[in-house]
């Protein structure tokens, strides 16, 4: 059996940028369908199907709370199951990447000539079975990384290219979605539909893709068949694991703040600059900030370690931010600008995270001595989905608080003061909170994390030795 597994193992070619390049795919595959949700869905239900924002601020946090708590059990049943040939995660990824691709086409049919409840039914459905689908194919492809290497720069890496598969998606959108989908200013209901599709389909794609180029190579003991994961026994010591406790509650906060403004970003070139096309310019302006973030990472991680490069950015963004706060600015070039800079800032947590929940992966094996990635990883997605809950639906309340009328064409003076101050408020809270949470709970500095791996690589060697 032990030899049967090395001979296998040998099959496989080694890490290269094919698996970058594949990972960045999966991961632009995931955001051509939920980041295109994140941006529009809600501007979608509010300005088309004229919904009003408390209800769907409370759709999106009923649904998007069900949906958190499904992740861990997807995450449970996939360590459960034996892998395939095929390896543990690529499968669960070709299956569920059609139906997901279609159910976010169907969120965006325009049903506001039906009554109001069967608005509220209709979305509700839509947005359930399309996030049950999701779960399915992003805790897998999550959790994929984690098995592909063991390398701490190639994991580096991989969190990198994870990174610029959002970003080349978040810089086509935020060009393209405001030029397509508003006419004078004004949303088309049909134009959202077109791009629904030409998302879905793209996505799609890139996800088979990823499933074929990325390779799960990391040699580790198989667990018995007849052996059943004691699920939640792995849950209280997940409870222990500080590395994982850091990630997700400073992942939670800048989630929240990043979302909620997100959320709002529309509706703050729309209304409080006048102008919701100078989203492209923000969007081409991005590229430039997005690429120095892409190549910068990875050399200021090596050599500061990633929890300090991240503390250091994310103290820079919060007192940016805080500034903006207590002085307004109308001049919607200079806060794009200001804005580029503060994500400069934040782009090392951003980045890096993935890469910092396989070290909390690493960090749960090195304590129990068992390798449970599905469940660790899906328990770190559970807190990004309750992020997203209270995120999604806070801007919907955010709205709804500073009196934003949905049937208006001009807000209120009143209405776009109180939009500033909601923006910028939340992103420092959001990043001032993670700073401290890095500093009090996560404890894998840059020689903490190099430590840890080595004393795993002897253990895994070990093991695999035993078994043969």
């Amino acid at each position: 059996m032990g030899k049967a597994s090395s001979d296998e193992k040998k099959a496989v070619r080694p890490f290269s940028m094919r698996d970058k390049i594949g990972y960045t795919l999966g991961d632009l595959g995931n955001c051509c369908t939920e980041q295109f949700r994140g941006m529009f869905l809600a501007v979608f239900y509010t300005l088309i199907l004229r919904v009003n924002p408390v209800h769907i601020g409370i759709l999106m946090l009923v649904t998007k709370l069900w949906d958190a708590f499904n992740d861990p059990i997807i995450g449970a049943i996939i360590d459960l199951r034996i892998p395939s040939k095929n390896g543990k995660f690529v499968p669960w990824i070709r299956v569920f990447a059609f139906p997901m691709g279609v159910l976010c086409v169907l969120g965006f049919v325009n049903v506001s000539d039906l009554d109001y409840g069967f608005r509220i039914a209709y979305m509700f459905i839509s947005y359930v079975l399309y996030e049950a689908m999701y779960t399915c194919v992003n805790v897998p492809f999550g959790s994929l990384s984690s098995v592909m290497t063991d390398d701490i720069n190639q994991r580096t890496a991989l969190s990198r290219y994870r990174a610029l598969g959002g970003t080349i998606f978040m810089t086509v959108i935020v060009i393209v979605g405001p030029l397509v989908l508003y006419v004078n200013n004004q949303p088309v209901a049909g134009r959202f539909l077109m791009l629904a599709s030409v998302c879905a389909m793209i996505g799609v794609l890139c996800l088979l893709l990823s499933s074929a180029w990325c390779k799960e190579r990391v040699s580790l003991p198989q667990r018995e068949e007849k052996i059943k994961l004691n699920y939640l026994h792995v849950l209280k010591e997940i409870s222990r694991n500080r590395a994982l406790l850091g990630m997700m509650f400073a992942s939670l906060v800048v989630i929240i703040g990043a979302s909620v403004t997100n959320g709002l970003n529309t509706y703050m070139f729309r209304d409080y600059f006048g102008n919701v096309k100078l989203m492209a310019v923000s969007g081409m302006l991005s590229t430039v900030f997005a690429l120095i973030a892409f190549f910068g990472t990875q050399p200021v991680a090596k050599r500061l370690g990633k929890k300090e490069w991240s503390v250091y950015g994310c103290t820079f963004s919060a007192l940016v931010f805080a500034a903006l706060f207590l002085f307004p600015i109308k001049n919607p070039m200079l806060f794009i600008a200001v804005n580029g800079m503060c994500y400069l800032g934040a782009s090392g947590l951003q980045i890096l995270v993935w890469a910092m929940v396989n070290d909390a992966i690493d960090y749960h094996e090195l304590r129990t001595g068992k390798r449970n990635e599905g469940i660790v990883y899906s328990t770190y997605t559970f807190f990004r989905k309750l992020a997203g809950a209270v995120s999604g639906s806070l801007s919907s309340f955010v709205l709804a608080m500073i009196g934003y009328n949905v049937a208006a064409k001009v807000q209120d003076v009143s209405v776009t003061q109180s939009l500033w101050k909601a923006y910028t408020g939340v992103y420092v809270l959001g990043y001032g909170l993670a700073v401290a949470i890095l500093l009090l709970v996560y404890p894998l500095t840059k020689q903490k994390t190099q430590q840890m791996h080595d004393e795993l690589a002897k253990k895994r060697a070990a093991k695999l030795e035993s078994i043969a």
